[in-house]
């Protein structure tokens, strides 16, 4: 984490984004507690900025802060994720009424990274297709101009990617696999098509919700 100890003003939310992404790949589970001091050494850095990281993401809902136990990870419940997709399905569905035509440049890079995303669950590879597929979206998030809203479709991105820990990663052809391909929307993006961008997001994230309610109930969440 040495690139955390370097940075100044930005040392809590480098701390918080780092964390971020240990909750939603799992690495950090559900009702697992966050000490500050562990923490602390785990990044090379004070207490301080990881408090003030682990209050930001107290703020967003993916950690909880009981004042006299400290922060824990927030545990997962069928009734939050049903919530949570519900503001996914108006807030996104709003953010893609308003993007942008990419240019054949920015086409081209989405398209390479559809193809690295596919490549990367061929090989079972979580960690990088994580962070790969939070880019491509945020990629496509960002052609809105309206950047309070990309920022709010964002929280709620990383409010139900934790949940996602709970899914297999689908290396092989399957309803699953579908669910994750992006070519289709990039697809939409090339051809202009505002109408078929909103249904195949819209039908993706359906499908994801799906899934992910059924694993719930399963588990008895």
């Amino acid at each position: 984490m040495d690139e955390i100890s370097k940075s100044g003003r930005g040392v809590p939310a480098k701390i918080a984004g780092e964390l971020r992404s240990l909750i939603a790949r799992g690495t950090m589970a559900p009702g697992m507690r966050l000490g500050q001091t562990e923490l602390a050494e785990q990044f090379n850095a004070s207490r301080v900025p990881v408090r003030e990281a682990l209050k930001l993401l107290s703020s967003e809902g993916i950690i909880e802060h009981d004042p006299n136990r400290g922060f824990f990870v927030t545990r997962l419940s069928r009734d939050e994720a049903e919530q949570l997709f519900t503001l996914r399905h108006l807030v996104e569905d709003e953010l893609l009424k308003t993007v942008e035509w990419p240019d054949a440049e920015l086409l081209h890079a989405l398209s390479k990274r559809a193809e690295r995303l596919e490549e990367l669950l061929d090989q079972g590879d979580r960690s990088n297709w994580w962070n790969a597929h939070h880019d491509f979206h945020m990629e496509i998030f960002n052609l809105s101009p309206k950047k309070t809203i990309v920022r709010e479709a964002m929280r709620l991105w990383a409010l139900t990617d934790r949940y996602r820990a709970l899914l297999p990663l689908p290396r092989r052809a399957s309803e699953e696999r579908k669910v994750v391909n992006k070519h289709e929307l990039v697809e939409a993006l090339k051809e202009q098509d505002r109408a078929n961008l909103l249904a195949v997001r819209r039908n993706r994230r359906e499908s994801f919700e799906r899934l992910l309610l059924e694993t719930l109930e399963a588990r008895g969440l």
